[in-house]
Order: C-alpha cells, then sequence, then structure tokens
C-alpha cells in the first residue's frame, strides 16, 4: 500500500459511520469549501501525480495537462461558493454552457475528486499501475466522504457533476493546438542559429508550441522579449563576452552554484519531476503551510498553471523565432573546448529566452499576486535525490534562482535570463489584470 493511500485508507475506518439522520452535522458548501486544512485533497492528488512524472515518460507539454487539470479542479467546486467566480467566459474560448448539470444535492469534494481523477485518467492512460493509483485514491476519498456524513446520494452527485465539468475541458482542450505543437520542423541553418545538442542531438522539441491557443487572451501581449546580442566570434563582441561569462561561471563553480543548478535541473530523464512537477511541489508545501482551503488551493493551483501555460506559449513562440545557439555549440566549436560540456544536460530546443526563468517567474509572480510578498517556505522537492532542502523568504526569490540556476547549469546565457524573467513577469501581469477569481477583487 503507498503512504498516501494507506493514511487516506486508515482514515475511512477511523472515523465513526453517520447515518442518513445525522447528515445535518456535514458542514455546509461554503464551510466544507473554506475550511482550513481542506487543500489536502489537492495535495493528495499532486503527490500521486508526482509520482506518475517521475517513473514514467510524461507528455512534453505536461504544463498544458496539469493547467487544464488545475481549471477542471477549480471549475467543479466554484458553483458552490459565492465568494468566487467561475472562469466561464474569462478563459479564451471555455464557455461550457447547459453541458454542465444543475446543482442539486451535492458534496463538493466528492466532486473535486471525481474531476482530477477524471483528467488525469485521460492524460496518463498508458500505464495500468498509474491508471489503477487514480482509482484507488478517487476510490479512497469517495469512502472518505461517505464516513465524514455526506449521503451516498451526493457523494454520486457530485462525483457526476466533477466528471461532467472535466469533460467540457477535455473537449475545450482538442481545438487547443497541442496536437500540433510536436509537427515535422526543419532546423533553419546559419551562423548563430541553433544545432543540435550533445550528447545524444535529439530533434528539437515543441517548435510549434509558440502558435498554440493561450488560455487567457492578452496574457502575451508585450511579452515578446527582444532580439538578442549580434552573433559574433570576436573576442571583444558583446556575443562572446556573454557565452565567455558561461564558460567562466562553469570553470568557477562552487558548490553552492553546483547544487543550485542540479536542483533546478528538472529535465523529464525519469529522475525529476520536470519544471512543472517541480512548481507542483512548491504549491502542495505552501498550502500546506498555509492551511490552504480547498477552494483557495483550487484558485491557486488554477492560477499558477494557467499563468505557467501561457508563459511557455510566449517563450518557445520566442525561442523559434531566434532560434538562437546554444551554449555549449558555441563554447565547443567558436572557443577551442571541444571536450567542455554544461553541468546539466542541454534541453532539445533553441536557447533564447531561458524557459526555466519564463516559467518559474510567471508563476512566482501571480502566486506573489494573490499571497503577498511574505510567503516564505522550504523546497525540499528533492528529497528523494540526496539534495538538501532550499529555503526562500517569497516566492519571487525562487523563480529568480530557478532561472539563474541555468547559467550555473550551463545552459543558458544571462541575457536570455533575464528576457525570460521580463517575459513571466509582463504573462503573470496580463493575466492578474484579466481573471477574476474572488468575487470581492473587483
Amino acid at each position: 500500500m503507498k503512504p498516501v493511500l494507506f493514511v487516506l485508507f486508515m482514515l475511512v475506518w477511523l472515523i465513526p459511520v453517520k447515518n442518513e439522520a445525522t447528515c445535518s452535522s456535514v458542514p455546509d458548501a461554503v464551510t466544507a469549501l473554506e475550511a482550513p486544512g481542506s487543500s489536502s485533497l489537492i495535495n493528495d492528488w499532486i503527490t500521486v501525480h508526482l509520482k506518475t512524472t517521475k517513473n514514467n515518460r510524461v507528455p512534453s507539454q505536461h504544463i498544458r495537462q496539469i493547467s487544464l487539470t488545475a481549471i477542471a479542479l477549480y471549475e467543479s467546486i466554484v458553483a458552490g461558493d459565492n465568494n468566487y467566480r467561475s472562469l466561464a467566459g474569462q478563459l479564451n474560448g471555455y464557455n461550457p454552457g447547459k453541458s454542465i448539470p444543475d446543482v442539486k444535492d451535492i458534496c463538493w469534494p466528492a466532486s473535486a475528486n471525481a474531476a482530477v481523477a477524471k483528467m488525469f485518467r485521460f492524460f496518463y492512460p498508458m500505464d495500468p499501475v498509474d491508471v489503477s493509483r487514480f482509482d484507488s485514491l478517487e476510490n479512497a476519498l469517495k469512502l472518505h466522504y461517505l464516513k465524514e456524513g455526506y449521503t451516498e446520494a451526493s457523494v454520486r452527485s457530485g462525483s457526476e457533476y466533477g466528471s461532467a465539468v472535466a469533460q467540457t475541458v477535455i473537449e475545450w482542450s482538442r481545438s487547443d493546438g497541442a496536437d500540433k505543437a510536436n509537427d515535422p520542423y526543419t532546423v533553419p541553418k546559419g551562423a548563430g542559429l541553433y544545432e543540435l545538442t550533445p550528447p545524444k542531438f535529439i530533434p528539437p522539441i515543441l517548435p510549434y508550441l509558440g502558435e498554440c491557443r493561450i488560455l487567457v487572451k492578452g496574457s502575451t501581449d508585450n511579452a515578446f522579449p527582444p532580439p538578442p546580442a549580434a552573433f559574433s566570434t570576436d573576442l571583444q563582441s558583446p556575443f562572446y563576452r556573454m557565452v565567455d561569462e558561461v564558460y567562466q561561471t562553469s570553470v568557477q563553480l562552487d558548490e553552492d552554484k553546483k547544487a543550485t543548478g542540479l536542483f533546478w535541473d528538472d529535465f523529464p530523464d525519469g529522475k525529476t519531476l520536470t519544471g512543472g512537477g517541480h512548481w507542483e511541489s512548491i504549491l502542495k508545501t505552501v498550502m500546506t503551510d498555509r492551511h490552504s482551503s480547498l477552494m483557495e488551493g483550487a484558485m491557486l493551483y488554477a492560477a499558477l498553471f494557467i499563468t505557467e501555460n501561457d508563459a511557455s506559449i510566449a517563450c518557445f513562440r520566442a525561442k523559434y523565432t531566434y532560434n538562437l545557439v546554444r551554449p555549449v555549440t558555441y563554447i565547443q566549436k567558436h572557443m577551442n573546448h571541444p571536450e567542455w560540456n554544461p553541468l546539466i544536460l542541454t534541453p532539445p530546443h533553441p536557447e533564447y529566452p531561458a524557459a526555466h526563468a519564463s516559467i518559474s517567474m510567471s508563476g512566482a509572480t501571480i502566486l506573489t499576486h494573490l499571497l503577498g510578498n511574505q510567503v516564505s517556505f522550504t523546497d525540499n522537492t528533492y528529497a528523494y535525490r540526496g539534495y538538501k532542502a532550499r529555503h526562500f523568504n517569497n516566492l519571487i526569490e525562487a523563480g529568480r534562482e530557478a532561472g539563474m540556476s541555468r547559467l550555473y547549469g550551463g545552459i543558458h546565457y544571462l541575457p536570455s535570463i533575464e528576457a525570460g524573467y521580463d517575459l513571466g513577469e509582463k504573462v503573470a501581469e496580463n493575466i492578474a489584470g484579466a481573471l477574476v477569481f474572488k468575487n470581492s477583487d473587483e
């Protein structure tokens, strides 16, 4: 029995059974959704998702999958809390209308549970072990709600409602262009342009991600970065000095910078949790520390990954517009260091701007908008790899370190990281100004 499921099953049998006559003790919808600590439901699902991410080859657009799952989760419960507002009509093309059933007697946590379960089964159907894990957690939580005193009818109604909401998100997702993001692509040739990188020289991924539908209209406005420095092999040129900074950093790397580069590696190699998974782990920590309610947690989950999704689209649009050469190619070919390799593997896509900086800063910025700049936390995402936990005084500090890790890792130039920060901040600011989650935010 996996640890999280074991705990859930134990809870099921330790909580006294309540019959139909005692159901009046079940909290009303708003109380249930805003109860401190009730975001543990989301944390349980994040735990299962991270296990799936780590142990399997996840789709390359993993942030897209998380964002759509988070939207389904939020929409599956928002009708139960008048303090919050649906994203229907706010998100780009998402208007489910009458395809969602009327709300009657409903267990809202069961709705959230069913919505996430359905999304994960849709996105990760490949491994029977994963599907079994999803089914087990969903069923364990259903039993838990019955033991809490919810009626079978309300749990069933909630499950049906959450599943229906998830289906509307799935149908909406089919037209976002993601199926064409990895269409065949011919790498352009020319001085200073991206070339396939060692050691495996993998063809570039997601060349058409930048053409996919953004989740929030206007989210990428004014976020496109200016051109990078003009390519040159002249030792006095800005371009050469920019690359030399990467090389000099690599040969003078102290233990803390090396640890930083490795901690934020996140390469999807079956060892890490990926970039999106790393931020899921951070959110899980933040929600636990805050004793977040289910409603607040759903809002934070949706806001974080809606923003990171649109930042990734903007980032890749720029990457495949500029097609800038990676440091490893330049250092080996133009700086007479053919034996040099970066600390971490170079991802198979063009260099500018830095994706980790773009995505991490977008996520840190939107969470700061929602929670303020005093959210300190300890990131222990990679304890299982033996990496020392890292403490941050606020989310922006974490976003900046994620970006700088790419310089220490030897895979990005500093101006690319700074361009990523700027892109991520602008996307987050655009989304913060466009989406209304709480009615009191008007």
